[in-house]
Formats: C-alpha cells, sequence, structure tokens
C-alpha cells in the first residue's frame, strides 16, 4: 500500500462496495405492490347500512335496527348483522332470522357464527337464538355464502308480546342483504324461541309503589 494517497483508497472502496441490482430491486418491489393489491381484493365491502325490522304496533320506539354489511373475498361472500334494541324497547329479542333458501347449500358449512345459545339453517332460512336486552345489541352475528347478495325479509322474536314479533314486512320495515335467492317471508322462530324461554324469567311488570 506504499505510496498510494488518501484519495486513491477512498476510491478503492468505492470499487469494492456491492451496489444494489437495479433489476432485482424493481422485482421485489412489484411483488410487494401484487401482494397489497390482492390483500385488497379479498375483501371488498359491496354493501353497508342500516334496516328497521317493525313492529305491527307502529310503535317507532320499539322498533329493531339491523346494521348489515356484505364483503366480497374472491367469491365467498360474509354476510355480517348487528341487531341493536333501543333503551326506549319493553322487549327482550330471543331470535333473529334472514330469510333466504339456506338449503341449497349456499351456506358455507361451519361459517355461521354470534349465537348466544345456538346458530342454525332452517327451513327458511338462517337463524340465531341471541338475548338481546333493551338498550343493547347482539353483536356480529355471520355467515358466508357463495351467492351474490340480494335485498330480502328478517324478523326478529322475543318477550313479551307485544311488541314481538319485529319483521320487515311490518310498515316501516326495510329488507336486508341476503344470498340469492331468497325465500317470500322467514317463517318466526319458533323453536328458537322456545329453547330460549326455558332460559330467561318470565317478564312481569313491575309493582307500582304506593304514595
Amino acid at each position: 500500500m506504499a505510496g498510494l494517497k488518501p484519495g486513491d483508497i477512498l476510491k478503492m472502496k468505492l470499487r469494492t462496495t456491492k451496489q444494489p441490482n437495479p433489476i432485482v430491486a424493481l422485482v421485489s418491489g412489484a411483488v410487494l405492490l401484487s401482494g397489497l393489491f390482492c390483500q385488497t381484493a379479498q375483501a371488498q365491502t359491496i354493501l353497508n347500512g342500516t334496516a328497521i325490522l317493525a313492529v305491527n304496533a307502529g310503535v317507532a320506539a320499539d322498533e329493531l335496527t339491523v346494521a348489515y354489511l356484505v364483503a366480497d373475498n374472491s367469491g365467498v361472500y360474509t354476510y355480517d348483522y348487528t341487531v341493536n334494541n333501543p333503551g326506549s324497547d319493553p322487549g327482550t329479542v330471543a331470535s333473529f332470522e334472514v330469510g333466504f333458501d339456506a338449503t341449497s347449500a349456499s351456506v358455507v358449512p361451519g361459517s355461521i357464527t354470534g349465537g348466544l345459545l345456538r346458530e342454525m339453517i332452517t327451513g327458511s332460512g338462517v337463524d340465531w337464538v341471541a338475548v338481546i336486552t333493551p338498550g343493547n345489541n347482539s353483536g356480529t352475528l355471520s355467515f358466508e355464502s357463495d351467492k351474490a347478495p340480494v335485498f330480502a325479509n328478517a324478523n326478529a322474536n322475543g318477550i313479551p308480546n307485544p311488541p314481538a314479533p319485529w319483521a320487515s314486512t311490518n310498515p316501516d320495515g326495510n329488507q336486508v342483504p341476503v344470498p340469492d335467492p331468497p325465500n317470500v317471508v322467514p317463517e318466526p322462530a319458533t323453536a328458537a324461541l322456545l329453547a330460549l324461554t326455558a332460559l330467561l324469567p318470565p317478564f312481569r311488570p313491575k309493582p307500582l309503589k304506593k304514595t
């Protein structure tokens, strides 16, 4: 190294330093971007809104609201519902059902979740048993299907009666998204209601205090 100047040593270091390959960098960046795009495409929300399940008496304070969301995951659709029971409603919700032809294998096996006691396929849709007291909600009630959404009827049952049952078909009621094809009207979830009634205390009005 005799006779080398400090500047010559610096030039030698620069020549031996490995520079990044621009082609490798471009390919790596493309792979990362494609992964991000695939993740976005796999969970695309296509429907998001709120529906009303009205009561026979037509009392707005007793209506239930159902927040719904449908997401497309590469042709498998996730259906999410959250049933809200307003604090002004004296009734407790016992079950919630969405109406469509669930017996046609359109529901992905094992994908129904969210029921407190039970979630099941009935002859007229998917039903969840869930205790929803006034001022509370059901949490997310969910299932997956290979069918794209259409709008159809839903209902909920509870105690006491009235105000239950609640339904899309009552005045001021709205439909919710379900897999195509739907049934016309879901039947009330009688079996689910009976299963829950045994676990709930009987509804009795509070006695008035004597003044």
